[in-house]
């Protein structure tokens, strides 16, 4: 079954979640810092009989943080319950494992009525001074450095949290007596570490929450399904003095899905099935998902804040080794006057990628993306090699009655001759694969930081110097690092389908009116001025900041 991710408005945050199955909605809460991506593939087999729903805690994932800088599990529980709500669901059994064990718990306890069951994997159940012990070290902080070598120390408090409990006790009698995750893994919970907005709020609730009271206070059906290779379980099973509605299932790693699939079947609750909301505009971005032929693409919209604003919507398409996420000050700088639109290019960021990997492929599945958003006569703009993408989609709709690009504007467009491009094919875009110890990490940090320091990133040469001010300040890098490796994978498909096309050869094919962007004394302002050459009607115009000029895009855009 195929699981599919949306959102959901929650007052004034946006909340993120995944989504499989039929039947009833059984909804399960993920182990801090993770999301829902961990969660939900290892109940799959359930989603035979269940509709699964594994929710992003707020801050973790996609979802939005609490306002709350401080959130204990009350808070957290109680966001969640409002979230039941958005999605319509008047009561469902839960299932957590870790701190989402103590949100179900904590859930549960503020509104019985809500939750069916309670299944739990790995409950925290601190004493007061352990408690304390776990909040002064158990989540450090990883403040980025202009080395890398906060993403070295990540990955190895994540190993260690794998081979000792706690992961900072590390002696013998702290060994835990499991296999070390494979390199994709621990790659993917860093970056959920590195993701979240403060990755140790969640654990600091858990560790504070006082679950061994909450647990007497449960009045619903309840099941512990802990695996005997988990520390907790022997913690879990020395508790005393519980109600009878709690029960503890012997468990091991292989029989646990049966364990939560027998606990299920004791579980009567509501049958009926869910829509998921419909998106609903907003003057402040908005994220969406949207679902064609090639799978998901996520979308970022935002409505004009003037009540005369131009009805015509801007269309960002962002660059190589960048998403939409990165455009959104852009976006909401022009907003003000007009609809804007953001996409997430397939393959990169959260869009899932596409099998035909050409830049007229691309620009066909923007075009259908676009057409799913209800988005047809539009502006277009296109960074660096996203203008090699916005002059091939404006080239594929002249003469069409739907989907016309009306104005185009082209910033800092990437345009090489066709030896650098064969260059550019072989080696802008290695692939950065997980190792073993964490090193691709420091890797892509180092390409990053070239990036904007030299053309193409590994031409170290004088001919490659970028004499501009290189943006390289180290949170602003980890913000771009974080949104380029989440398509690892795939991120190079796009980069080589725009380099693989002679885009300076469209140009004259374009009548749209363009306006080209420039950045003074920048090793690829040469690109520009020869695209000017080629489109004589253009206007060309040069500027000495990283950021697009909004006055002159304005401008250009209402005349």
């Amino acid at each position: 079954m195929e699981i599919k991710r949306y959102f959901v408005r929650v007052g004034d945050r946006q909340v993120h979640y995944r989504r499989v199955g039929n039947g009833p909605p059984f909804v399960v809460f993920h182990v801090s810092p993770q999301d829902s991506s961990f969660v939900i593939p290892q109940l799959l087999p359930l989603a035979n009989r269940y509709t699964l729903i594994g929710l992003d805690t707020p801050g973790y994932g996609e979802s939005d943080p609490l306002r709350n800088s401080s959130p204990t599990m009350a808070d957290y529980a109680d966001a969640v319950r409002e979230t039941l709500d958005a999605l319509g669901i008047d009561r469902t059994p839960v299932y957590g494992s870790h701190t989402g064990a103590n949100i179900a718990v904590e859930l549960a306890r503020r509104a019985p009525e809500r939750i069916a069951a309670v299944i739990l994997d790995g409950l925290s159940l601190s004493t007061p001074e352990v408690a304390k012990d776990r909040i002064d070290h158990y989540a450090p902080l990883f403040t980025p450095t202009a080395d890398g070598a906060h993403l070295a120390w990540a990955w190895q408090h994540t190993r260690d949290q794998l081979i000792f409990w706690p992961w900072y006790e590390s002696h013998q009698a702290n060994r835990l007596t499991i296999d070390m995750k494979d390199p994709d893994y621990l790659h993917d919970v860093v970056m959920s570490k590195m993701y979240a907005s403060s990755y140790w709020l969640g654990y600091r609730a858990a560790f504070g929450h006082d679950s061994r009271d909450a647990l007497k206070q449960l009045s619903v059906p309840t099941f512990f399904v802990t695996p005997d290779s988990d520390a907790h379980m022997a913690i879990e099973r020395s508790l005393s003095d519980l109600p009878e509605n709690i029960y503890f299932e012997d468990t091991n790693e292989k029989n646990q899905l049966d364990a939560i699939a027998k606990a299920l079947s004791k579980v009567i609750w509501d049958k009926k099935t869910l829509s998921p909301p419909a998106f609903k505009a907003s003057k402040t971005p908005q994220r969406d998902y949207v679902s064609i032929d090639g799978g998901q693409r996520l979308v970022q919209r935002i409505s004009p804040y003037s009540d005369s604003a131009d009805d015509k919507t801007l269309v960002l398409l962002h660059g190589g080794m960048r998403t939409s996420a990165l455009l959104m000050e852009t976006a909401k700088a022009v907003s003000i006057h007009r609809p804007v639109l953001a996409i997430d290019i397939a393959g990169n960021g959260n869009s899932d990628s596409i099998s035909t990997h050409t830049l007229e492929a691309y620009a066909a599945d923007v075009r259908e993306t676009l057409a799913a958003c209800g988005v047809d006569d539009f502006d277009l703009y296109g960074e660096s090699i996203g203008a090699s993408l916005a002059l091939e989609l404006a080239n594929q709709t002249q003469g069409h009655g739907n989907g016309i690009v009306r104005k185009l504007i082209l910033d800092r467009p990437e345009l090489p001759d066709s030896e650098t491009r064969a260059s550019l094919i072989e080696c802008c875009a290695p692939p950065i694969e997980a190792r073993w110890d964490g090193t691709h990490f420091l890797t892509a940090w180092n390409i990053l930081r070239d990036t904007a320091m030299f053309w193409p990133w590994y031409n170290t040469t004088e001919g490659g110097i970028r004499h501009i001010e290189p943006d390289i300040e180290p949170i602003a890098l980890q913000t771009r690092l974080l949104a380029w490796l989440k398509g690892r994978i795939t991120y190079g498909d796009y980069i080589r389908s725009a380099y693989s096309v002679d885009t300076m050869a469209l140009l004259p094919r374009i009548s749209q009116s363009t306006l080209i962007i420039s950045q003074c004394d920048d090793v690829i302002e040469s690109h520009a001025i020869a695209a000017k050459e080629e489109m004589p009607s253009a206007k060309l115009i040069s500027t000495p900041f990283q950021r697009p000029p909004i006055s002159a895009i304005e401008a250009f855009l209402t005349k």
